[in-house]
């Protein structure tokens, strides 16, 4: 039976695999700044996190099992990925946050954030919670947060989350002109799109919308109405890609030999740039040394000088507020 509630309690889900260190990190973080469940469907059923993040009352955690994809079988969003649920985990993170609206809203929440174990909300003037609390009060159905993309300044980092606090500025948000166009192009680390992954942010969407579904990772949105949606002008995902050259490795090892198409059709190289491709097929190859080479020339920035340029022109910039609150956080019995 479903909770009725107007204080716009927030729930985050995600599908994971190989989190490893920073997944107590990105629980302690969200629950932190007042999200108040986390869904966590883990893509691997052996996980070996699975059972600890479950003994955790915050924490709803679910195996990729057979009893996952009965559920899934049951979602009309079924039929238009069921030919892909072995190729592309972006079929499965859609059908996952279908069944987490249903079990957020069971829970009584009444909103629920799309978002990777690699990434976090940030609310740089206030929590989640009293964000959502004012969300409430509004018409939209869902909102669209901005994402910064993380820069690594070094091989070695064990929880990014922690450790690293250098960041793409948004794209909405870049300074322009021929001088900053000449620095992009010049910057072997930035690619021709500026980011190397997505850069259209993440969303949330409002559980008492009838008739809301996921449409793909990044909103929602219904089949047969527009959505009232907008973006947020304050609040953001920090995507922490590739942080780490272990960190690196593990993600396209994982990912294996994908094809050149999300989906049979949309064309990774020309949708977000080169990077993608060009990882894969170096990490494929087994040679870490070449990896390790690759990560060093086209990821991490281990310049100081050109970082601080890229700081000075507005390009890049320090965000330390995640680590400030993960670090007390962490200091904090039981938020481990």
């Amino acid at each position: 039976m479903t909770t009725q509630r107007n204080d716009g309690r927030a729930a985050i889900v995600t599908t994971l695999r190989n989190a490893g260190a920073v997944l107590d990190s990105f629980v302690a973080y969200h629950l932190a700044i007042g999200f108040g469940h986390i869904f966590l469907f883990f893509d691997d059923p052996a996980d070996p996190d699975l059972p600890r993040m479950a003994a955790n009352p915050s924490i709803t955690a679910i195996a990729h099992d057979t009893r996952l994809r009965q559920a899934w079988n049951a979602l009309p969003q079924y039929a238009a990925h069921a030919e892909f649920l072995d190729t592309e985990v972006m079929s499965r993170q859609v059908l996952n946050a279908a069944l987490a609206m249903q079990m957020a809203r069971d829970r009584g929440f009444d909103w629920l954030l799309h978002i990777d174990a690699d990434e976090l909300f940030y609310s740089p003037q206030g929590t989640a919670a009293s964000h959502f609390a004012r969300l409430q009060s509004s018409s939209l159905e869902s909102v669209v947060y901005l994402n910064y993309e993380a820069i690594p300044e070094q091989d070695d980092i064990r929880d990014f989350f922690r450790e690293v606090n250098l960041f793409k500025v948004p794209l909405s948000l870049l300074p322009t002109g021929p001088a900053v166009t000449h620095l992009v192009s010049a910057t072997r680390q930035l690619s021709p799109k500026f980011y190397h992954f997505y850069a259209n942010g993440k969303s949330v969407v409002r559980l008492s919308a009838a008739g809301l579904r996921p449409v793909g990772v990044h909103c929602w949105g219904h089949p047969d109405r527009t959505t009232a949606v907008d973006r947020s002008p304050h609040h953001f995902i920090l995507h922490y890609a590739c942080c780490g050259f272990e960190t690196f490795w593990t993600k396209y090892a994982t990912l294996g030999r994908f094809a050149d198409q999300w989906w049979q059709s949309g064309d990774i190289a020309s949708t977000i740039g080169p990077l993608h491709l060009d990882a894969r097929d170096v990490v494929a190859s087994g040679d870490r040394e070449a990896a390790r080479a690759f990560y060093r020339h086209r990821i991490a920035m281990l310049d100081r000088y050109q970082i601080a340029a890229l700081i000075d022109s507005g390009l890049l910039t320090r965000l330390a507020r995640p680590q400030q609150i993960l670090n007390s956080a962490l200091a904090i019995p039981g938020m481990r």
